[in-house]
């Protein structure tokens, strides 16, 4: 997480050639390292859907189409119920106590006259249907009802920031609400921004903080096997004030979002005597950074459009040779990478850990 010699060394060298008194980050380009964009595309960035921590893509997800639908699997126990025939029927132990059917490893039931059927990949309507199909070769107008006792075959993960992180099994109505629940809820240090829900491997686009706190239910998909809800905490989501501004630091986002104007009021406002109205936005890794350059006075004419991200640096722009220097002081370590950088890695790799605990 460097920044290319070649582009490092680009920015001495504007820095050193500003003897105009002016510091330009226009003048920076592609070779530099660097991908210049300016405020409208910072809004129109805004409006994009946060990137996870994950290194996963996101994919488009009919949420019209969701169905509180659920299919039968291995391990799954049934109460298999023929009327007036209880040797077809799933075994009683005592009055009022069922032992059950279950689906084997094979995926299908084994059932005295009736033999083998397929279960496993059948909605339970479907398979009432092809039971009562196969009895009707044996005894005549049977009437028959199949219930589940115990859905074992199918699991959903929540992990994270979330009281009871675990594995919860799917049955077929059981909501993303739901199951967060289910782990306890979520407190007051979750980053419902970056929380993330996989399926088959594809990150779906839903934002927690949508749904929980601004009330759209729209994307409150039912669970389904394997599914992995990952609710990070809020630690390190932070946003960093450079440059020519009273205190230089780190500004952590509360309740998932913070404004340009409240980071830069955080950080006691630009300097009056050395500040210029330039400032950049720089957003992304070291190796090829974005950089919106843009007015400050007109950015904060759109300040509740503009959303910052978490690792964003916000840099005033300095004047003069001696705070272009200052400016130099106060970035590099950035530049080298000490800002807590590691996290998307370290996400997606507790993830992977906590799904393979939870699942043994």
């Amino acid at each position: 997480m460097r920044l290319r010699p070649s582009a490092f060394g680009a920015i001495l060298v504007i820095l050193a050639g500003c003897a105009t008194g002016k510091f330009r980050y226009d003048r920076l380009d592609e070779s530099d390292g660097v991908e210049l964009r300016d405020l409208e595309e910072l809004l129109t960035d805004s409006d994009a859907p946060i990137s996870s921590d994950l290194n996963l893509q996101q994919v488009d997800y009919d949420f019209a189409a969701e169905k509180d639908e659920y299919q039968l699997g291995k391990n799954d126990v049934l109460n298999i119920f023929v009327l007036n025939h209880p040797e077809l029927s799933s075994q009683r132990i005592n009055l009022g106590e069922i032992s059950g059917t279950t689906i084997r490893k094979d995926g299908k039931v084994h059932m005295p006259i009736i033999g083998v059927l397929q279960a496993e990949g059948m909605t339970l309507t479907e398979f009432e249907h092809a039971l009562q199909e196969r009895a009707a070769t044996y005894i005549i107008d049977p009437h028959v009802a199949v219930e589940i006792l115990e859905y074992a075959s199918q699991k959903f993960y929540v992990l994270g920031e979330v009281p009871k992180p675990g594995s919860f099994a799917v049955d077929g109505d059981t909501t993303l609400l739901e199951g967060l629940g289910l782990a306890g809820g979520v407190p007051g240090t979750a980053d419902l921004e970056g929380a993330t829900v996989i399926r088959n491997g594809k990150l779906l686009p839903i934002n927690l903080a949508d749904i929980l706190r601004r009330g759209d239910v729209s994307r409150n998909v039912f669970m389904r096997d394997g599914d992995v809800i990952h609710v990070p905490d809020n630690v390190a989501r932070r946003v960093h004030v450079l440059g020519e501004v009273q205190t230089p630091l780190s500004v952590p986002i509360e309740r998932d979002a913070i404004s340009l104007a409240e980071a830069l009021a955080t950080a006691g406002g630009p300097t009056p005597a050395k500040a210029r109205r330039e400032i950049a936005v720089i957003r992304g890794g070291f190796a090829k950074p974005v950089v919106y350059v843009i007015d400050l006075e007109k950015a904060l004419l759109y300040d509740h459009e503009i959303k910052l991200r978490s690792g964003d640096r916000i840099v005033v722009a300095p004047t003069g040779l001696a705070t272009s220097a200052r400016y130099m002081e106060q970035i590099l370590p950035f530049l080298r990478g000490v800002q807590a950088a590691g996290i998307a890695t370290q996400g997606a790799s507790t993830v992977a850990t906590q799904v393979s605990a939870t699942s043994q």
